[in-house]
């Protein structure tokens, strides 16, 4: 990850915030960043909190990978440097917050949006749904500005306006009452490309017509948002100092495939497609080439060393990963032979026997002795941290790991739960409330998500075991060392001199 040089950065920037979850933020968000994009100019992208579907949203409207900043899962130290390094060369780093502005883990709003933007020394943007509310938006506005003084809260956009009249008389109270622009107005309208699902929006990777509706956002945008005082508002951000020590990480597009130890494949379709780039990116830098397959499309597994299956929505796709039973097969034979795999979430429900979704029961691959079913109500959402307590294949005993963990299907185990689960819930729901991790063989599925800046043993955990694996493959594939009395009198039915630790895959 490239840093800048100077001990301090003034890289235009802006987080933009709302008062409530669904106002707008994201289409909004992901209009700005496209049309500014639109413009001509270099924008990075970042989303506060721990979210996939809005980040791979912003990333294609900024024609970029979107990385998450969220000081519950790093330290404020690793998020200042992941957002320079990722920074450097924009002409505009786009910050989309999460939730309201001050929502955080706490009364107090802590690792909210707010705190986020005070830790980057970013002017903040205010989305404020204005349905069906006139001088009252001035009352919410001046409210969060008298909350926290601290806040550089620069600017205020509305959404959701009527006709002209409501917009007037909505931007001369704000703006009388609070001494802050109102620098957008967004009417009312409908975008049916953005649908909604029980996570929010529809996953970029399912939507027939993504870059139309980015294109339709950015258009809006256009039509609605004074950009040239956005930018202007970004561009007076405050100096924002570099960690001690930074600067020491690389992009991973500069690891030449030729230095390469390992190959570790990414299960990366439709059904699975919850990935932090930094967690891709930390595999590549320890020296892993990255082979993506589908658990949909493909028939079997490539030549690998280890496997990582993301979250997602297989219960979307619940018919059809079913049906594919070579490729389950194909799995079910590499797990047996040894093959390490991290599987998270929806990776979780694909390695379990089946996956019931109302009255239907699908067959997954079977190989942990547990059967997921989907509930209406989510089973497990926000923070997770557990504690390492039974061994298993990639992580030392005694860990703590702080993640997330946000999912709808619940976990019917046998009664060996303990027996077979790695992990003891400190924080969270996890798998029963008390355990996560389950571990058959060298295969590990849990329902905590880890970001890698956060927790570093996860990358450490994935590689070491990919390279023992590799060794051992290497060591199985050497030619057999005969014995004097072999060569003599034929086999020998002692053992052989290297043994496979391996089964072939």
């Amino acid at each position: 990850m490239q840093v800048p040089d100077s001990p301090c950065s003034t890289i235009p920037r802006i987080v933009i915030a709302a008062l409530k979850g669904g106002a707008g933020k994201t289409l909004i968000s992901v209009g700005i960043v496209a049309a500014l994009r639109g413009r001509g100019l270099n924008v990075s992208v970042f989303k506060k909190g721990p979210d996939y579907i809005d980040a791979g949203w912003l990333g294609l409207a900024g024609g970029c990978s979107c990385y998450n900043l969220d000081a519950y899962l790093c330290s404020r130290e690793q998020i200042v440097e992941s957002f320079l390094g990722r920074s450097v060369g924009a002409d505009v780093a786009i910050v989309e917050g999460n939730r309201g502005i001050f929502d955080g883990v706490d009364p107090e709003g802590s690792y909210s949006t707010a705190e986020m933007a005070k830790l980057l020394k970013a002017p903040a943007i205010v989305i404020v749904d204005a349905t069906k509310m006139t001088g009252t938006a001035a009352a919410v506005v001046r409210g969060c500005q008298g909350l926290d003084r601290n806040l550089d809260l620069r600017g205020v956009i509305l959404n959701r306006t009527g006709g002209s009249r409501h917009e007037s008389v909505l931007r001369e109270a704000v703006e009388s009452a609070c001494s802050i622009p109102v620098i957008g107005a967004v009417r009312k309208l409908s975008l049916p490309g953005f649908p909604q699902r029980h996570l929010g929006l529809l996953t970029l990777h399912e939507h027939p017509a993504a870059l139309q509706c980015v294109n339709e956002a950015a258009k809006v945008v256009e039509d609605s948002i004074d950009l040239d005082r956005l930018m202007a508002i970004a561009g007076n951000a405050g100096a924002l100092s570099l960690p001690a020590g930074a600067g020491a990480e690389i992009r991973p597009e500069t690891v030449k495939s030729g230095t390469a130890e390992v190959r570790i494949g990414i299960v990366r379709d439709s059904a699975f497609q919850f990935y932090y780039p930094e967690n891709l990116e930390a595999l590549v830098r320890g020296g892993a080439r990255l082979v993506e397959v589908s658990a949909l499309d493909e028939e079997a597994l490539p030549e690998l060393h280890a496997l990582y299956i993301g979250g997602g929505f297989p219960e979307t796709h619940a018919e059809r990963l079913a049906q594919n039973s070579a490729f389950k097969k194909s799995l079910q034979q590499a797990v047996a032979g040894g093959l390490p795999v991290y599987a998270e979430c929806g990776g979780l429900m694909y390695l379990s026997r089946s996956l019931q979704i109302d009255e239907n029961v699908y067959p997954m691959t079977g190989i942990f002795p547990i059967d997921t079913v989907l509930k209406r109500k989510p089973q497990g959402l926000g923070y997770i941290r557990v504690r390492v307590a039974r061994p298993n294949p990639f992580y030392p005993l005694g860990a703590e790991l702080t993640g997330h963990e946000f999912h709808y299907s619940a976990v019917e185990v046998l009664d060996s739960t303990g027996e077979v689960c790695a992990f003891r819930v400190v924080r969270g729901h996890g798998m029963d409330g008390f355990h996560d991790g389950i571990c058959a063989g060298n295969a590990l599925g849990t329902y905590l998500h880890i970001h890698s800046l956060g927790e570093p043993l996860w990358a450490q955990g994935l590689l070491s075991k990919a390279r023992e694996f590799h060794a051992a493959r290497l060591l199985a594939r050497q030619p057999k060392i005969s014995t004097f009395r072999e060569t003599l009198s034929g086999p020998s039915s002692e053992e052989p001199l290297f043994p496979c630790r391996a089964k072939r895959t």
